[in-house]
């Protein structure tokens, strides 16, 4: 274990390169902006904490969906890759019982106390919330941890549909797991976030953001039983043919204060459910519904019945994109791409918030992208929770200029992200 400055000196010198190249890539470029990346986090925690300090580099992934857009809080399937984009942490075990944690961007140090591990009167929808939670999850699962400090530099935009969200807490718990030796499996950690996004942050999320981010790679997962989720990991290298790019476009509208928007997706999905018996649509069967549609309507209202149709065709959309990846056949998985992002606006109805019509940042981008992709063999959808954030789409290589120029000229300069995926998932990087 090196102090922060003899980390500092090795990464400037190249020491670390290979294992940066792992995940970043190893053009000279982005290993250069690597470098001063943790080289400045490095400097930032000693700025806060002091120098001298024995420290360890952690890592964790933002996510793009694929498929299966709330489809994970029913119990059914989704799809996702993790990225390059990520959350990076220097951190350095304590012995008060505190924890502290300043995040670049943020401009207030969180201060949690272990000895107090309920929800703390407005701390919810607050990262000091998600921390707090992370530790009593940890607890609760039997493991003895004690505090830290940790300083955080984050490049997963903030409310855009990369789940910053998820890549801040795998990073946390994977602080806490590395430094007291829980030795949970990622995906045991990933419950222990979604558990602490749920009950302390007040986010009622399914659990495929924080699963992606802590095992990397494209991950199908089956959430008929969310306490035990069947997972596969198809190896990222076989997402795109060559020559196909996957971009984000950032339209600057956030979605972190839409938290009642997402979380009525889910009420009303689960309203429908239990007029039929379940308590997600995953434990319904589609025959009951389609059966039952005019008592439901009356019952639920039209928009949850549409979202509950939603619900089941984006569920078998995602399966179908499943198969389409193992198969390595990019021309199914790309018309499957395309329907779902037509039923988010028919169905689901989460391309605009209702209560802000002016603007519309998500329509206007998928607009955009439809005038530029169609007829080439790529595709566009929202992607994400919805209402504000982000849009993907996959573009070829002869009209990425011509794509990238546009959404930029639209949204601002550096809008527009071309994303490379990433096979590890959150990880002690040094």
């Amino acid at each position: 274990m090196a102090t922060s400055y003899e980390l500092r000196q090795q990464i400037t010198a190249g020491r670390w390169d290979r294992l940066l190249g792992t995940l970043y890539g190893t053009a000279p470029a982005e290993l250069q902006r690597q470098r001063r990346r943790y080289c400045a986090a490095l400097e930032q925690f000693e700025l806060y904490f002091g120098p001298g300090r024995q420290v360890h580099l952690y890592s964790a992934p933002g996510r793009a969906e694929l498929g299966g857009n709330h489809t994970d809080h029913q119990h059914g399937y989704g799809l996702a890759a993790a990225v390059t984009l990520d959350l990076i942490a220097v951190a350095s075990p304590g012995t008060d019982g505190y924890v502290r944690v300043k995040s670049r961007g943020f401009n207030k140090l969180d201060v949690i106390d272990l000895a107090t591990p309920e929800p703390q009167e407005g701390e919810s929808t607050h990262s000091a919330s998600l921390i707090r939670g992370i530790a009593e999850g940890l607890r609760a699962a039997g493991k003895t941890i004690g505090g830290f400090d940790a300083y955080t530099a984050s490049d997963v935009l903030r409310g855009s549909g990369l789940s910053s969200s998820a890549a801040f807490e795998m990073g946390v718990a994977t602080i806490w797991n590395q430094e007291y030796h829980c030795g949970l499996p990622p995906e045991r950690l990933a419950m222990i976030c979604q558990y602490a996004e749920n009950a302390y942050f007040g986010k009622p999320s399914g659990l495929l953001d924080q699963l992606t981010s802590a095992v990397g790679g494209v991950i199908f997962a089956d959430f008929a039983d969310p306490a035990a989720p069947a997972i596969e990991k198809i190896h990222a290298e076989g997402l795109l043919p060559r020559g196909m790019s996957l971009c984000v476009t950032d339209t600057r509208g956030s979605h972190s204060e839409l938290t009642g928007e997402f979380a009525t997706i889910r009420q009303e999905m689960e309203q429908v459910a239990a007029r039929l018996g379940g308590k997600v649509l995953g434990q319904v069967q589609e025959t009951a519904f389609w059966a039952s549609l005019p008592r439901l309507r009356q019952q639920c209202g039209d928009r949850a019945v549409l979202r509950a149709i939603h619900y089941f065709e984006e569920n078998a959309r995602t399966l179908a994109q499943r198969d389409a990846l193992r198969a390595g056949d990019f021309r199914t998985f790309a018309t499957q791409v395309l329907a779902s992002g037509h039923a988010s606006f028919a169905l689901c109805q989460n391309v605009t918030c209702s209560t802000n019509i002016r603007h519309q940042g998500l329509s206007v981008a998928l607009a955009l992208s439809q005038s530029i992709l169609q007829g080439s063999g790529g595709a566009w959808r929202m992607q994400g929770g919805g209402f504000a954030g982000t849009i993907q789409a996959y573009v070829p290589e002869e009209r990425l200029p011509r794509y990238r120029q546009a959404m930029e000229s639209v949204f601002g300069t550096g809008s527009c992200y071309v994303l490379r995926l990433r096979e590890t998932g959150a990880v002690q990087l040094i």
